[in-house]
């Protein structure tokens, strides 16, 4: 997927991502911020959550919370896939497809 490659200047594809791209996380000298009181103003808003499988940044256990803090939360996770995920593997767009068309549901023609 040229998407999410580039050539290097040999020729080589190489990911067109920041390798580094957790290690801010990682390597943060203070403890992250409270968080949860910001999830919980999406209380009232249809929201879908979808997480790698690999991800070294959101961890199966605050994925399972976000579930606990907000019930009817959407989630997916996505196998093989650190944080985050591209976006176009078939589930995602599955989905991200089935979730907006809950929120936008298809008009009948002439309407």
């Amino acid at each position: 997927m040229r998407e999410h490659h580039r050539e290097d200047a040999a020729g080589i594809p190489r990911a067109d991502a920041d390798p580094l791209i957790g290690e801010a996380m990682r390597s943060a000298p203070a403890a992250a911020p409270d968080l949860w009181p910001l999830w919980a103003r999406l209380a009232d808003l249809p929201t879908l959550a979808i997480r790698g499988a690999l991800s070294d940044i959101l961890s199966v256990q605050t994925f399972e919370r976000m579930r606990a803090e907000k019930p009817d939360l959407e989630q997916i996770t996505v196998a093989n896939r650190g944080h985050v995920p591209l976006l176009d593997e078939p589930e995602c767009t599955a989905a991200i497809d089935a979730f907006l068309g809950r929120l936008f549901p298809p008009q009948g023609r002439g309407e």
